[in-house]
């Protein structure tokens, strides 16, 4: 199933969705810890320095949208196709995976996420597709963990690996 819309709507509604999605995070970068010490920016500079740049990009990009400009649309009736049926599933694993990630951990619902994403996309019988989206997965698992938590240093909502590694 497939809906057509024009491509400067789609554009538009994106373009808006993320400007909100910037402005939430904003907000949410006042909940940071405050400066330890004086002088130092803080926890929330960084976070704030990124989004900051973002909602910039979108006001521009909105902007020259609604000023006419030709930046996107290079003819009046331009159409993007959405399979609505594989968004929808894909935003349903997306919210699965932030729901899931402290409760069953990081490597459960990662290798799930990850195993549900590639198994529709691969090719081959069910039983290849299977066994090559669980490889995909584990390893892509232990990849992003090693990175974050051995690397990084990041403390991760585990259930198996540790946390983080110290030298």
């Amino acid at each position: 199933m497939q809906n057509s819309i024009s491509q400067l709507f789609a554009t538009i509604a994106v373009t808006l969705a993320t400007s909100l999605f910037f402005v939430i995070l904003l907000w949410r970068t006042f909940g940071f810890a405050p400066s330890m010490l004086p002088g130092y920016p803080g926890d929330a500079f960084f976070p704030r320095l990124i989004i900051g740049f973002g909602l910039i990009w979108c006001g521009v990009l909105l902007f020259r949208l609604f000023k006419g400009s030709d930046i996107i649309v290079t003819d009046d009736h331009s159409e993007v196709l959405v399979p609505l049926r594989s968004f929808s599933l894909i935003c349903c694993y997306v919210l699965g995976y932030v729901l899931l990630l402290d409760i069953i951990g990081f490597e459960i619902t990662t290798f799930l996420f990850v195993s549900a994403l590639f198994a529709t996309r691969l090719h081959g019988n069910r039983s290849q597709r299977l066994f090559r989206s669980s490889l995909i997965s584990f390893f892509t698992t232990i990849f992003c963990w090693a990175i974050f938590a051995i690397v990084l240093n990041v403390n991760f909502p585990v259930k198996f690996l540790p946390n983080y590694i110290e030298f």
